[in-house]
């Protein structure tokens, strides 16, 4: 059975000795234009789009304004240290209330185990005296 890393290999291989093959070959203008005609001719929305646009050309001054307008424009505002804790207010009141709930919980039964390896302790001093 082959491996993986073979068919990779073998892909890679294929792929290398196809561009080598096409490397001298060029895009013809012919068939771009060719390949626009047919989608003009087809009755689907893009080719509506096409069609209705083809007379545009592009205009170096909007593109201009565009990118003035994007380097003006001030960075977005980091968002501050105090949104992040109200978003998570909540739930950190929740956690902590937990926690609180929890620990006194181990509190009392810790304080009863301790109560109890007291007065075992005192029970034998009494027993000895």
């Amino acid at each position: 059975m082959p491996d993986r890393d073979d068919e990779r290999t073998e892909l890679d291989r294929d792929l290398a000795r196809l561009a080598a093959a096409t490397a001298r070959l060029d895009a013809d203008d012919r068939f771009t234009e060719a390949v626009l005609r047919a989608a003009a001719a087809a009755d689907d929305p893009l080719a509506r789009v096409a069609r209705a646009t083809d007379d545009l050309a592009p205009d170096a001054a909007f593109t201009e304004a565009v990118l003035r307008a994007a380097t003006a424009a001030p960075p977005p505002a980091r968002p501050a240290m105090a949104d992040g804790i109200v978003r998570s207010g909540r739930a950190a009141i929740v956690v902590t209330a937990l926690a609180a709930a929890a620990s006194v919980l181990f509190f009392l039964r810790t304080q009863r185990d301790v109560d109890t390896a007291i007065l075992a302790s005192v029970e034998t001093l009494e027993a000895i005296e």
